[in-house]
């Protein structure tokens, strides 16, 4: 490995550096050689290159040891300030590929009260504790730009990954819950079919994730070759969720978004009990990252614990 190292006009060996600082600091050619194990001859050479490239004496060599000339005491000061630099920078370099510090920015349609996405923070943040996650919540469309950017790293939202654009898996498939007011009918059942529920209104949010909602009811519904009546409100969750517990309508959730509850609101399973959304984590192939890379493989092990049904 060449380890010529460009100062101003001059090419300087790294190892020769090191070298002149080990005879400076033991004051003498024969201790120097001891302490780095290298024959005397051989590190004498070193020590005459370098002074052959800068064109001065470094030392004044005496049968009792090697003292710095002042060209010597200077250059020895000004190598001591660059090797701490090359050596912080180094560290640095290296600290951040082993994701010991760094960030992440993260778009999320999803809740962090719990299920897999919490499972799956909490573990990133055990292991890497130096790593910073910075949570953004949009539109899918606004965050998908964001992740065409670079502005997010990663997107963890409902739906299959769109393989075609970015790498992604499925994290895991959620069970489908109708949020209904405590104080009606509709709380005391055990599960609730979509027949049932199709006289209701449904209230829904104007960000997401209230348009995915809003298509996934009406893919259910009208497969059944039913009609739903939908409000939408300029609300997030909570607004919606105090809608539901008023008694002004009813509202789907991901079995995740049953973490947070809400004054007057129960959660009923609606459809078939194999009936499941899925909710994938999506990234830029070509984002280098290191900590995206420590999520990516912690959210894969999380993911196959869940479908093996050990976490």
């Amino acid at each position: 490995m060449n380890d010529l190292v460009p100062y101003l006009k001059y090419s300087v060996s790294l190892t020769d550096i090191q070298s002149f600082l080990t005879v400076a600091a033991a004051g003498s050619f024969r201790k120097a050689a001891l302490t780095i194990d290298v024959g005397q001859s051989s590190l004498s050479r070193r020590i005459r290159r370098l002074e052959d490239e800068l064109g001065v004496s470094l030392f004044e060599r005496h049968s009792t040891g090697a003292r710095l000339t002042n060209a010597g005491t200077c250059f020895a000061g000004r190598m001591r300030i660059v090797l701490d630099e090359l050596n912080t920078a180094v560290g640095a370099a290296r600290s951040d590929g082993s994701v010991q510090k760094g960030c992440l920015n993260a778009g999320i349609i999803a809740s962090l009260s719990r299920g897999i996405t919490r499972t799956v923070v909490q573990r990133f943040r055990s292991e890497h504790v130096g790593v910073g996650i910075c949570y953004f919540e949009a539109d899918r469309s606004e965050l998908y730009t964001k992740l065409n950017h670079r502005q997010l790293d990663f997107v963890i939202a409902a739906g299959e990954p769109i393989e075609a654009i970015y790498d992604g898996f499925i994290l895991d498939r959620e069970e489908i819950y109708l949020a209904v007011a405590s104080d009606s009918e509709l709380a005391d059942r055990e599960r609730l079919s979509w027949s049932e529920v199709n006289c209701e209104t449904f209230v829904l949010g104007s960000q997401e994730p209230g348009p995915e909602i809003h298509d996934y009811i009406l893919r259910r519904i009208s497969d059944l070759g039913l009609s739903i009546k939908v409000e939408r409100h300029r609300l997030g969750r909570e607004g919606i969720m105090t809608l539901v517990g008023l008694g002004q309508g009813v509202s789907l959730v991901a079995d995740h978004w049953r973490g947070v509850s809400y004054p007057n609101v129960t959660f009923v399973p609606v459809g078939a009990p194999d009936e499941r959304v899925p909710f994938s984590l999506s990234w830029v192939p070509e984002n280098d990252n290191p900590a995206l890379r420590r999520f990516i493989s912690v959210a894969r092990t999380v993911a196959q614990e869940v479908a093996n049904g050990s976490s």
